[in-house]
């Protein structure tokens, strides 16, 4: 969160002082980072994120709706904490409702399934789109094969992995709510 944490904080103050300024976005990779090996520290990193986000946030709620925040205080702030650091509590309660609902019989079948379908449908869809929209701006994936396997991954992604996202995530919303101490774990590499 170190890097949402500087930005946000550029944001907050040189738009209360009144200073013009640019932040931009640099689409090619500088460096890479290694992604965890297993669930245990998968499941380590992104509670760490969700935390991290959340701190950010807190830490620069003045930008928030701020007479001078811009684009930032006014759309990039709450679209951020609404769809980012507040959504695992939707999905995650939305998910309990309709297996809870199905189990005790108040949830029909049909309607479980068109839940179901709605919901990995649109989480393909917006996986798709990020994949289209960075394919069209920076055609990152010289070789075809690698959009269909990122295609695939985008459905994939939907039946368990997404889910169980929402649930750490919420797990690090409800840490970082209650002021749990951190805890940041061992990520082991194990590149060269």
């Amino acid at each position: 969160g170190e890097d949402m944490e500087l930005v946000l904080r550029l944001h907050r103050v040189l738009s209360r002082d009144g200073r013009p300024y640019s932040i931009t976005f640099a689409p090619e990779p500088i460096c890479w980072t290694e992604a965890p090996e297993n669930l245990s520290a998968l499941r380590s990193q992104r509670i760490r994120w969700q935390r991290g986000l959340c701190e950010s946030l807190w830490l620069n709620r003045e930008l928030l709706f701020s007479r001078r925040g811009g684009w930032a205080g006014w759309i990039s702030f709450p679209f951020t904490l609404l769809f980012e650091c507040l959504s695992p509590i939707v999905e995650c309660l939305g998910l309990l409702y309709f297996v809870g609902g199905y189990l005790l019989g108040h949830v029909d079948v049909e309607i479980a399934l068109a839940f179901l379908l709605v919901s990995v449908g649109f989480g393909t869809l917006l996986s798709a789109t990020s994949l289209l929209l960075d394919e069209t701006s920076y055609h990152t994936y010289p070789r075809p094969r690698q959009i269909v396997a990122l295609l695939c991954a985008a459905v994939l992604e939907n039946l368990g992995y997404r889910q169980l996202t929402a649930w750490w995530r919420l797990l690090g919303l409800v840490q970082w709510a209650i002021g749990s101490r951190q805890q940041w774990g061992d990520m082991n590499r194990s590149a060269a």
